[in-house]
């Protein structure tokens, strides 16, 4: 089997480690060029980003493998380690949940193992609606929970958490904040969804069917929001609040989460709360944001989509960021975006990157991709006035 690099060709699959290749690092200097050229360590704020890798065992020259820890690994040597970038995160689906659960814990392991290499820059991992297993769950025939209620908690948020750099008031929840200068990034949970069994060990909730908020969730991000002010937030998880629509992008608590947001913006007090059926994802809980000064939510940052897509709804500007999963044209789940880039393995377009520069002098948001990604979008963006 052959298959081209870059300007280059290899002939054994058997050879392709997840080492960093060298081809990419001289694919990703006009992005490096780029990310110099806006970011200005101490003036602005940088997150590199990379999300949706869905590694699983086994390779594939257009679609899941090992390719996607590969790109947490060239990612890691070509982009979360450049100057201007202050802090990194992957968003969610480290793994694709397809196979079993020893086999997917060691995955998890190992991507939490190339996303902690040292660098010198604190980074946060999320939970994905993929990363709890449930997808191998689903086509065993006795259905059995292959994941623990905190394997991924015990895996992933301790590695988050186990940092002094990132803030947090528990580790319960997934939920946690890092300051750079006048810019809060803001983490937070959208697959928070309850692990309940029934008497033959099946979940009540596939997780990857049910992306969620709940109460005390929302009770963090609430007490997180009130000690906020002189910030200008980019809130950061998996799955869209909202549809490009505006109507719920969570299957429970999206838009509800997207009203507090709101009602920060605004300066308001009130309570937040739900009237489902559903007790589980219930929610009640009093908020006032009228002594918060000088803040403003101004972007929710996303991936789980596989595509790329922005909107805004109420001054919120909504940032959906591509797969890094290579996603062949011709494959069932492959998103038209995707598809457009006709991606295959070795080429540029394999892999899928970014990094959010907030430019307080500039008054903006620059988002840099690479892959298959656009290169370079630019927006508006609030900042705090500086106090005398």
């Amino acid at each position: 089997m052959v298959f081209r690099k870059g300007n280059s060709r290899t002939t054994d699959t058997d050879d392709l480690g997840t080492a960093p290749r060298p081809w990419v690092a001289s694919a990703l200097a006009p992005f490096q060029e780029q990310l110099a050229a806006l970011a200005r360590p101490g003036e602005t704020a940088s997150l590199a980003v990379i999300t949706d890798t869905h590694y699983k065992s086994g390779f594939d020259a257009t679609y899941y493998g090992i390719n996607g820890l590969q790109h947490v690994t060239e990612f890691m040597a070509n982009v979360a380690n450049q100057p201007g970038i202050d802090a990194y995160a992957h968003l969610g689906d480290l793994i694709d949940g397809s196979e079993s659960g020893p086999a997917d814990q060691q995955h998890l392991r190992e991507m939490v193992a190339a996303l902690s290499q040292p660098v010198g820059k604190p980074f946060y991992i999320a939970k994905g609606n993929h990363d709890d297993n449930d997808k191998f769950d689903e086509h065993q025939v006795a259905r059995r929970a292959s994941f623990q209620a905190n394997t991924f908690a015990d895996i992933v948020f301790q590695a988050d958490y186990r940092q002094p750099q990132l803030q947090r008031f528990s580790q319960r929840y997934g939920v946690a904040w890092l300051d750079v200068g006048p810019v809060r990034f803001l983490f937070i949970n959208t697959s928070d969804v309850p692990y309940r069994l029934n008497r033959f060990g099946i979940k009540k909730y596939d997780v990857k069917l049910n992306l969620a908020v709940r109460q005390g969730q929302m009770a963090e991000i609430i007490q997180i929001l009130q000690m906020s002010g002189d910030k200008a937030i980019i809130v950061c998880g998996h799955g869209n609040l909202l549809k490009a629509n505006h109507k719920d992008g969570l299957h429970h608590n999206g838009r509800t989460l997207h009203e507090l947001f709101r009602a920060f913006n605004l300066q308001a007090r009130g309570t937040v709360a739900t009237h489902g059926r559903n007790a589980d994802f219930q929610i009640n809980l009093p908020f006032d944001f009228t002594r918060v000064r000088n803040a403003r939510i101004t972007a929710y940052v996303c991936g789980h989509r596989h595509t790329e897509q922005t909107f805004v709804d109420h001054d919120i500007r909504y940032l959906l960021l591509n797969c890094s999963a290579l996603m062949g044209r011709n494959h069932q789940l492959t998103t038209k975006y995707n598809a457009r880039w006709d991606r295959r393995y070795g080429e540029t377009n394999e892999y899928a990157g970014y990094a959010l520069v907030a430019d307080p002098a500039a008054r903006q948001l620059s988002v840099l991709g690479y892959g298959a990604a656009t290169p370079l979008r630019q927006f508006a963006m609030w900042f705090p006035e500086p106090r005398n």
